[in-house]
């Protein structure tokens, strides 16, 4: 590390690769001349997940670090081998090193609220069609040209040039381009799934596609669509701004109050929110379909 700060924190973050390896990354953030750094340190392969062994590699070795010392802060997700407070890593860690107080990522915490508070059937069926529709027609190349020809006739404007953007698994915030993407496109979507349900050569693509047109012919799902594009394009910038290097905490709770007063006013004026939604709905003129419940 090119810099010479004393204090610092670490930050760590597992995830698994595409061969199913767990991953472990390691980060610093420190302060530098009033301005704050983050530096990656190293990825680290491991097989075990108990909170000793992980504890082990957070050494000055790993991080590249002289010591750990002046280590003041820990920044983790909230899984329990590194969170918990009796026997994780951050417990561990505060052991030797009292005063590294531990922080549950503030933007895996919001992804944990968004996702909990969008279990609603409804908006958790309509997140799957989405989901299931851009894989489906991803996985064959037939089936992206099709798609595109239908773009093509039935988008205009720079609309026409954008694709299906898959459905972030984990990040709830990070669906909202992919949401906004989907009902521009679902005109073109619904000529396309037209199309494929006819299919006679290939009558596994036939029965696949039929299900899911029938899905966002459905009323509630083009009601549930738009809900879900109006509230994460509210929740998005905090989730942006969470991921900055150069964070402040302040601006951060700045944002969130604002966030708040628009979703108390969402809440207190919601006939009028809905009634704007449901309108938009009904506005949008898409060639050949017959919306139901």
């Amino acid at each position: 590390m090119p810099y010479k700060s004393k204090y610092f924190s670490i930050l760590a973050d597992e995830t698994t690769d595409v061969s199913q390896t767990e991953q472990l990354s390691l980060s610093v953030r420190f302060i530098k001349d009033t301005e704050v750094h983050e530096e990656f340190c190293a990825l680290l392969q491991f097989l075990q997940q108990q909170a000793k062994i992980l504890h082990l590699r957070f050494s000055p070795n790993y991080l590249n670090l002289a010591s750990l010392e002046h280590m003041h802060g820990q920044g983790y997700d909230g899984a329990s081998n590194i969170s918990g407070k009796c026997r994780g890593v951050q417990a561990r860690s505060q052991e030797l090193y009292p005063l590294a107080m531990y922080t549950h990522c503030c933007n895996h915490v919001l992804n944990l609220v968004i996702s909990t508070s969008s279990q609603l059937p409804v908006i958790r069926n309509a997140m799957t069609t989405i989901l299931d529709i851009c894989v489906f027609l991803s996985r064959s190349a037939q089936r992206v040209s099709i798609f595109q020809d239908n773009v093509e006739r039935e988008v205009s404007g720079s609309a026409s040039r954008q694709k299906l953007k898959p459905i972030c698994a984990t990040r709830w915030a990070e669906r909202h381009d992919s949401i906004i993407i989907f009902v521009t496109l679902l005109p073109a979507v619904v000529s396309t799934f037209e199309e494929l349900q006819q299919e006679n050569k290939r009558v596994e693509v036939a029965t696949t596609a039929a299900p899911l047109l029938n899905s966002v012919q459905k009323c509630t799902f083009l009601i549930a669509a738009l809900v879900m594009q109006h509230t994460s394009g509210i929740i998005l910038p905090i989730s942006k701004l969470l991921q900055k290097k150069e964070l402040v905490i302040f601006a951060v709770i700045e944002l969130i109050d604002s966030v708040l007063d628009i979703l108390q006013q969402n809440r207190s004026n919601c006939e009028n929110v809905f009634h704007k939604i449901f309108d938009q709905a009904v506005r949008m003129n898409v060639k050949n379909m017959m919306l139901h419940y």
